[in-house]
C-alpha cells in the first residue's frame, strides 16, 4: 500500500467518499479501535505500523501528509490508487495472499488508512538481509510455493501484481518447519482485461519484464509477474538485491534490451535453475504459468522429501 489521503472525517462526508468511489462494501475501522505499537517500515508515500485491532495483530498503513503538498492532479492520482487498491484488497480470500481487513477513515489529521494481516517476520527482503537467519533449501522451496499458489490465485482473479519481490512477500517463521508466505502490497497491480493489460511503465526496475520497457507497447501479459518471480527466485537463492553494484541507467538499458539477468551461483540446484531461466526467458510466451510454475516447485519438494523422508513438505 502505498497511497492514502487527507479526508474530512465526518459521517456525511465518509459516505459521500463510499458513493463516490463505489467502495461503500469495504469495512470501516474506527482509528478509535486501534493500537499502534511500534512502525515496521517507511517509504515514499507512507508508513506502516505493527498495531493491535481490538486486541488482534495487524499491520497499520497510512500516508505522509507531505504526497499532499504537490499538485492537485497528484493528490487526486494517489487518492484514486488508494481506494483501487483497497477495493483490489477487499476481494481476495487465500492463504497465500495477506488478508485485508478494512479502511481507517477517521486517522491522525483526517488520513485514510488501511489494516491488514500482520505478518510476524515482516517483508522476505528483511529476512534474507538478516544473515543469522539462513533458509535452507527445503525452506526456499516452500516459501516459493507459497507465493506461487498466491500468485496463481491472483493471475485466476485477472489481477496481474507488477512489483513481485521479495520486499512485497511478506513472512512468518514463527514454526521452524513450516514457514509460512504471503504475496502484499498490490500499489500497483492492475485488472486484466480481455487477453492483456494496458497501462504505463510500472515496478521497480532490477524485477521489471523487457515488455514494459521496449517503448513498443503499453500492453502486457500476467507473464510480466513470472518474469519477476524468476529474479525473485534468484534473490531467495542468494539473498542478494539483483544488480547491486549496478548503475541505474546500465540496469535499464540491459532490460530495455532484453539482454540482463543475475548471474545463477554455480552451487544452484540443476531443476531451480532451470525453473529460474524459464520464467525469465526473453520471449513471454516461453514464460510458464503460475499453475506450472507451483508444479515444478512441488516436484522439486516430493524430490527432496525423498532424499530427507522425516522431514514433512507441503
Amino acid at each position: 500500500m502505498n497511497t492514502l489521503m487527507n479526508f474530512p472525517s465526518t459521517r456525511q462526508n465518509q459516505q459521500q467518499l463510499s458513493k463516490n468511489h463505489l467502495i461503500i462494501f469495504l469495512q470501516i475501522i474506527e482509528n478509535g479501535d486501534l493500537e499502534e505499537l511500534h512502525e515496521l517500515g517507511s517509504g515514499t508515500f507512507g508508513t506502516v505500523y505493527y498495531g493491535k485491532w481490538r486486541g488482534t495483530d495487524v499491520a497499520i498503513k497510512r500516508i505522509k501528509s507531505s504526497c499532499f503538498a504537490g499538485r492537485m492532479s497528484e493528490q487526486e492520482r494517489l487518492t484514486k490508487d488508494f481506494w483501487r487498491e483497497a477495493k483490489v484488497l477487499s476481494t481476495l480470500h487465500h492463504p497465500n495472499v495477506v488478508a485485508f481487513y478494512g479502511v481507517v477513515p477517521d486517522g491522525p489529521g483526517g488520513t485514510l488508512s488501511t489494516v491488514t494481516e500482520y505478518m510476524l517476520h515482516g517483508s522476505l527482503r528483511n529476512v534474507l538481509l538478516k544473515k543469522e537467519r539462513v533458509l535452507d533449501r527445503r525452506k526456499r522451496i516452500m516459501i516459493a510455493m507459497d507465493a506461487a499458489f498466491g500468485m496463481e490465485y491472483l493471475h485466476l482473479k485477472s489481477i496481474v501484481h507488477f512489483d513481485l519481490k521479495c520486499d512485497n512477500l511478506l513472512v512468518n517463521l514463527g514454526d521452524p518447519e513450516r514457514p509460512v508466505c504471503k504475496v502484499g502490497d498490490f500499489g500497483l497491480s492492475r485488472i486484466k482485461r480481455n487477453t492483456l493489460v494496458s497501462g504505463g511503465v510500472r515496478g521497480t526496475l532490477p524485477w521489471m519484464a523487457p515488455g514494459l520497457l521496449d517503448g513498443n507497447s503499453i500492453r502486457v501479459s500476467e507473464k510480466v509477474d513470472i518474469f519477476s518471480f524468476g529474479i525473485t527466485m534468484w534473490e531467495i537463492l542468494t539473498g542478494e538485491e539483483p544488480y547491486a553494484n549496478m548503475h541505474c541507467g546500465a540496469i535499464l538499458g540491459g532490460i530495455a534490451n532484453n539482454t540482463l539477468r543475475p548471474s545463477i551461483p554455480k552451487r544452484c540446484d540443476s531443476e531451480w535453475k532451470k525453473l529460474i531461466k524459464k520464467c525469465w526467458s526473453p520471449e513471454p510466451e516461453a514464460r510458464p504459468t503460475f499453475t506450472e510454475v507451483k508444479n515444478r516447485l512441488r516436484n522439486m519438494s516430493a524430490a527432496l522429501q525423498k532424499r530427507r523422508p522425516n522431514v514433512g513438505i507441503r
